[in-house]
This record gives C-alpha cells, structure tokens and sequence, in this order.
C-alpha cells in the first residue's frame, strides 16, 4: 500500500503542477499554451483523450472506478476553466457537468478528500 501512496502522491503533485502553470497561462493571456498545458496533463497521467465523449459510467469503468476517475475530473474542471477563459460558457458548463457526473461514478481509496473538494467547486 505504500508504494500505491507514493505513486497516487506523485500523480496529484504532478497534476497540481500543471493546474498551476495552466491557471497561471490563463491568467496571463497565453491560452494556447494554458491548453497544451492542459493536453500535457492529459497525456501525462495516460488519460485518453476524447474522453469527455464517452458517457460518464463507462468513462470511470475504463478509468478503473477509483482514484484516476477524480484526477480526470479534476482534468476536466481545468478544462472548463480554459473555455470560460476563451469566452465559450456553454462548452464550460457543459465540461463542468461532465466532471460533476463522472464524479459521481468515482469510488476513490486515497483521493477522496480532494474529489469532495470538486464536488463542492462543481455545485
């Protein structure tokens, strides 16, 4: 179990690291690259892209149900703010739903602390 801590530990500072250059890209204007920021977080943490087309159930089933089902919600709240931040609120809304629904499928062993921070964000 350490070692699954260790690894979880490493995959929240690793995607706190690019939320936080991320936000801060969009903060300063420099959306193209808050986005690849965004796609590099996806990549990184072997989130399939696309993801946010299948339905929220078999999103968190091929996610494993647990932990990375918060980390691709969290992926998607960054995702919402990058297209509030390009002035598309419809296609934010709809991301921010999307994290919330995919929420609610998630059972997480280490993170659950920060998947009912997001809850509370998403309401």
């Amino acid at each position: 179990m350490p070692l699954r801590q260790d690894f979880i530990g490493r995959l929240i500072q690793q995607l706190a690291d690019f939320f936080a250059r991320a936000l801060k890209q969009i903060q300063e204007g420099q959306l193209d690259e808050a986005e690849a920021t965004i796609a590099e977080a996806e990549r990184s943490l072997g989130l399939p892209r696309g993801m946010e087309r299948l339905d929220a159930r078999s999103a968190a089933m091929m996610l494993g149900g647990g932990d990375k089902v918060v980390l691709a919600a969290l992926l998607l709240e960054q995702k919402a703010l990058m297209a509030a931040s390009r002035g598309r609120e419809a296609d934010a809304k709809t991301l921010r739903a999307r994290a919330q629904s995919l929420l609610s499928h998630a059972k997480p062993h280490e993170l659950g602390t920060e998947a009912g921070e997001l809850a509370e964000r998403l309401h």
